[in-house]
């Protein structure tokens, strides 16, 4: 049984049942910080022992410290927004802006708008993609959306570069049979398209809803840019785009078959593989999303070389993350994970994380690759620090690298 949990600031690691699945363990990857208030939200649809199905139900806690409490979230009621309009920008403000196939997205928006945004001055808006797992309902899907849009490690860095924040709805094929038909092949499953990470099966959806969200995205982000500009502020044609783990990979490919709407991506905990930008290495086809040797064929994409090398990256890694995806088939079918592991590495760190170094060198890809030591599959707040600086420095037309955070090694 997948667990449909809502966290907000809590560094959630992977939950497992026990007991036979009668108990959920739900870890946590980094200590609680003192004096604060978290929340955990568990979806409605569980049953006891006895075949009762449990309500949804909130868990909020206090850790004990010297320090007043304050909380790691926002409850707030998002101000419902259907099209471009007058929008109060005098406080902080979240909006849900209502699907729009007519503009071209099938699925809501939620856009974060932190208090002071400076109107004289152009802004980047930034783009977390979703990563909110499988949901079992729509309700459960816009809940831990609007949580990310509102209290995330993306909502940090929005508040700190003074730019708005565009997260999708997105969902996760898996709960509802609402987002059936995803894949064209036979005899595949619908869980197989990892929309969250921008798979092969999600630009292969052929019709319904999810048909390339990809384009679906480019639509939002022109619509939130339409909308910010009604409402008098100056925001700039491309976009910063950040993500960890699934949205993480998102952000990485996104770039690569979008180049031209990026200014700037950070992309963490990314399997230690980027999508390399190039056909083939070492005498071997690459097809997407291992490279893009078939990208016209299955996403109507040229490549666009110049623009890609123009846009500015910050790709990173915890050293002793083991959070790899390749052997999972949601992730990527089987002959991609075999070629992930012949070619790039069988073990994720460091084999597979200094060869995808390497083969973006020898392509020639201006892309800061940092390795953080002592860290697992996780955001920390030195790390949040070096994200805000990069997006500071290149909010220009030039590729800077920064100076990242130096945490001791592990020994």
């Amino acid at each position: 049984m997948d667990a449909d949990i809502a966290y907000t600031s809590v560094p959630i690691g992977d939950l497992k049942w026990v007991d036979g699945g009668r108990t959920l363990v739900i870890p946590l990857s980094q200590p609680l910080l003192p004096s604060k208030t978290y929340r955990l939200i568990l979806a409605e649809g569980y049953r006891n022992m006895a075949g009762v199905v449990f309500p949804e139900y909130t868990l909020t806690f206090t850790t004990e410290g010297p320090e007043p409490v304050t909380p790691t979230f926002v409850d707030t009621t998002p101000v419902y927004v259907a099209d471009i309009e007058e929008l109060n920008l005098s406080n902080e403000l979240l909006c849900r802006v209502t699907v729009n196939p007519t503009v071209g997205f099938n699925f809501p928006y939620y856009l974060f708008i932190p208090q002071g945004i400076n109107l004289n001055k152009p802004v980047h808006l930034l783009v977390e993609p979703c990563n909110t797992g499988v949901s079992q309902t729509r309700k459960s899907l816009d809940r831990k959306t609007k949580a990310l849009a509102e209290a995330s490690h993306a909502t940090v860095i929005a508040k700190r570069l003074g730019v708005p924040l565009l997260v999708p709805v997105f969902p996760r094929p898996g709960g509802d049979q609402w987002l059936v038909p995803v894949s064209p092949k036979p005899g595949k499953d619908q869980w197989q398209a990892y929309t969250h990470a921008l798979d092969r099966d999600t630009l292969l959806i052929r019709d319904g809803d999810l048909k390339r969200i990809d384009l679906q995205l480019i639509n939002m982000i022109a619509h939130a840019q339409r909308l910010l500009r009604h409402n008098n502020m100056k925001v700039n044609e491309k976009v910063f785009m950040n993500g960890f783990s699934a949205s993480g990979t998102f952000a990485n490919r996104f770039a690569i078959l979008h180049p031209t709407i990026v200014r700037a991506v950070a992309t963490g905990g990314i399997n230690s593989i980027p999508t390399f930008p190039t056909e083939r290495w070492d005498d071997v086809t690459m097809r997407y999303p291992v490279g893009i040797a078939d990208v016209k064929e299955i996403a109507d994409i040229k490549f666009d070389e110049e623009a890609y090398k123009r846009v500015s990256q910050y790709i990173y890694m915890g050293a002793l993350d083991d959070n790899d995806t390749v052997s999972y088939r949601d992730a990527y079918d089987v002959v991609d994970a075999e070629l992930v592991k012949s070619l790039i590495g069988a073990e994720m760190m460091p084999d597979r994380w200094d060869m995808s170094q390497s083969i973006y060198r020898a392509l020639e890809i201006p892309a800061q690759f940092v390795t953080y030591e002592n860290t697992g599959h996780q955001i920390k707040n030195e790390m949040i620090d070096d994200i805000v600086a990069f997006f500071e420095a290149n909010s220009e037309d030039e590729i800077v690298e920064i100076v990242p955070h130096q945490y001791p090694s592990a020994e």
